[in-house]
């Protein structure tokens, strides 16, 4: 269900969360971008494949561990397109998705496009826009119909905010306790569904970049 809120910022409070697990996070969306924020507040149903890399006779080989189902709550937030130095994300509007408590096992964390700052210049000393424009997924609105695919994860900049959050093991393939680890979600992950201004229904379907996990995530809003 959509609820409208005005000066809010979502995005602050889950980068809190998360830099308390060691993940690096952008910058929060510019002011302007949060003046007005669209919110839909319903349940994701989760299907979660596990995989490891102790298989084989020495171990190294991705093995699969087992599936796990749960539902927790879920928030879709969209706004205006961000945009800087001169371009505009592709997407029809900015969007994020979480599922479940923001860093804890299980939780998840997507996000369309930010805006970062960089240096003021460039190689050769000249002065540039210092803000920088990080695109992540690339979607499209058709109606009502709603999709679109992850083409960029940003981990080479250090950016990486589309994340899964899962239990990781302290030594790997050993029993000796586990500790909440940020997974980056892998390229070509996909979106589909419907949004309308009261409603939004979609699946997401995809894995980490590490291949330990697959998922398929349904959200009702």
């Amino acid at each position: 269900m959509r609820t409208m809120s005005r000066g809010r910022s979502g995005a602050l409070a889950v980068a809190a969360a998360a830099v308390a697990t060691g993940l690096t996070l952008p910058l929060a969306a510019p002011a302007q971008a949060q003046t007005m924020l669209r919110t839909y507040n319903g349940t994701a149903s989760i299907v979660l494949d596990t995989y490891d890399y102790c298989g084989g006779s020495f171990g190294g080989q991705r093995r699969f561990v087992g599936t796990s189902r749960y539902k927790v709550g879920a928030q879709f937030i969209t706004r205006t397109r961000r945009s800087a130095a001169g371009f505009v994300e592709n997407n029809p509007f900015n969007w994020e998705f979480y599922a479940g408590r923001i860093g804890a096992a299980g939780s998840f964390q997507l996000g369309s496009a930010t805006v970062v700052n960089t240096s003021g210049r460039d190689l050769a000393g000249n002065a540039r826009d210092p803000r920088l424009l990080l695109n992540y997924w690339t979607t499209r609105l058709s109606g009502s119909s709603w999709s679109g695919r992850l083409v960029d994860d940003h981990r080479a900049e250090g950016a990486v905010y589309n994340t899964f959050f899962a239990n990781n093991p302290i030594v790997p393939c050993r029993d000796l306790g586990a500790t909440v680890f940020p997974f980056s979600i892998g390229v070509g992950t996909t979106v589909s569904g419907k949004v309308t201004g009261s409603r939004a229904s979609f699946t997401i379907s995809g894995g980490t970049y590490s291949g330990n996990y697959r998922f398929r995530i349904v959200f009702s809003g």
